[in-house]
């Protein structure tokens, strides 16, 4: 817990110190006096004095954002060009931000699992129009996959910003014949149509998951029926009965299929293999479980970049998640993507502290995405927000003279209670999925 909390401020001091610098840079760069750069909101608990600028640098004690207080007069001073470029600099340094870290990540190198299918189910969209185990996917729609991590960031972009109802899946068979198909993407019936939209979920429940190699055990809960029964992390589980498995998901069945009955688990850890004989417990919602989570084991290829292919792939990516980003909130206000995807900062922390527990690659990959969250946040057309501020001076543009104060301030009161309600959605939605409704 304590990781996750200062992962998460950690992050958000990292973002914040880069949006603020974006509107200092631009500040400096047009002859306006920065007289503070705060970290934070509240009493500050560090503070130094710059003698070369003069700005006042500050930690403060609430770091859940931060802001750059200008020379007012001065500011307000500048040409409309000046006054816009200063408001802009903010996001915009936070997807340059984004981009150079995906940059990096490319240059750097990863694992990835290679996208190779493992057998659909047989219920499932992708058995129906005949994918198969060991088809290698190749493309969805117009575009080229590498990993299936490619293959589930085009399947994204088409759910989440397109709206699709299918997606084209190119796949090569037996090493050289190619098949082209078209893989409905169906409304989960009963639910809202929004939550049928989570990507992983939908990637999932199409039946598209990667070939496994066999059944991992990531990790063992403390007092659970695993524990007792003998399970470490890492073993491998061969066998449910007389049933070979490969698959995470067939494992995850039979033992909700036991209904409490002793079920018989092949496992290896490397060395050697046992029998582990166990007896699934019922939660409160009626499923069994043994307390351990599984997953997949893959293979996986090593993905690296040239310098200037990675910048380039970094800014494609930035461009395309923002352009995703912008897409979600436009359909979340047409009531086609459920207002529960918006995270709060409960959320955030948790995918802070996952993200690197898994690493650094993985922790600049959240900062990359959340950076260009707070781009694309910060660029709504609502007052109190950069977005707002640029909007107010499009006005100024087009009638040749700024907005009364009187409006000015009304914005503002809009602006607040706008935020004030994104945030209360945000904090529902935490506590919704903390509570599992």
């Amino acid at each position: 817990m304590m990781t996750t909390v200062l992962f998460f401020l950690l992050a958000i001091a990292i973002l914040v110190f880069v949006h603020e610098m974006g509107h200092y840079l631009a500040a400096r760069q047009c002859g306006v006096a920065v007289e503070r750069f705060s970290i934070g909101f509240g009493r500050a608990m560090l503070k130094w004095r710059s003698m070369r600028s003069n700005t006042e640098w500050v930690v403060a004690a609430i770091p859940l954002g931060g802001y750059v207080k200008m020379d007012e007069p001065q500011f307000e001073a500048k040409p409309l060009a000046a006054r816009a470029w200063i408001v802009f600099a903010g996001p915009l340094a936070n997807l340059i931000f984004a981009a150079l870290a995906y940059a990096v990540l490319f240059y750097s190198g990863r694992e990835e699992p290679i996208a190779v299918l493992a057998q659909p189910k047989a219920e499932s969209a992708a058995a129906s129009v005949g994918l198969r185990e060991g088809d290698r996917v190749i493309g969805i729609g117009s575009h080229e996959v590498t990993s299936f991590h490619d293959l589930r960031w085009r399947i994204a972009q088409a759910l989440v910003g397109e709206g699709a109802t299918s997606i084209v899946v190119k796949v090569q068979r037996a090493g050289s014949e190619m098949i082209s198909v078209a893989v409905p993407i169906a409304t989960p019936q009963g639910g809202d149509r929004g939550e049928g939209n989570d990507p992983s979920a939908t990637v999932a429940a199409l039946g598209l998951a990667p070939m496994s190699k066999s059944v991992r055990v990531i990790r063992v809960q403390e007092g659970s029926v695993a524990q007792a029964a003998g399970l470490r992390d890492g073993d491998r589980i061969l066998r449910v009965g007389q049933e070979e498995v490969r698959q995470p998901d067939v494992v995850i069945a039979r033992i909700k299929e036991s209904q409490g009955k002793p079920i018989e688990l092949m496992v290896s850890d490397g060395h050697q293999t046992e029998r582990v004989v166990i007896t699934a417990r019922a939660g409160q919602d009626g499923i069994f479980r043994i307390g351990a989570v599984v997953g997949a084991e893959v293979e996986t290829a090593h993905v690296a970049d040239e310098p200037l292919q990675a910048l380039t792939k970094g800014v494609t990516r930035t461009w395309e998640m923002s352009l995703l980003t912008v897409r979600a909130l436009g359909r979340m206000l047409t009531g086609e993507l459920s207002w529960r995807q918006i995270s709060g900062p409960v959320t955030i922390a948790d995918a802070a502290g996952q993200s690197a527990d898994n690493g650094l690659k993985a922790f600049v990959g959240f900062l990359a995405l959340i950076s260009i969250s707070i781009a694309v946040l910060n660029l709504l057309p609502i007052p109190m927000l950069d977005g707002g501020h640029l909007m107010y001076y499009l006005w100024e543009l087009v009638r040749g003279q700024p907005l009364s104060a009187e409006i000015q301030e009304t914005g503002r009161r809009i602006g607040v209670a706008l935020i004030m309600a994104l945030t209360a959605v945000a904090l529902f939605n935490d506590l919704a999925r903390l509570a599992g409704w």
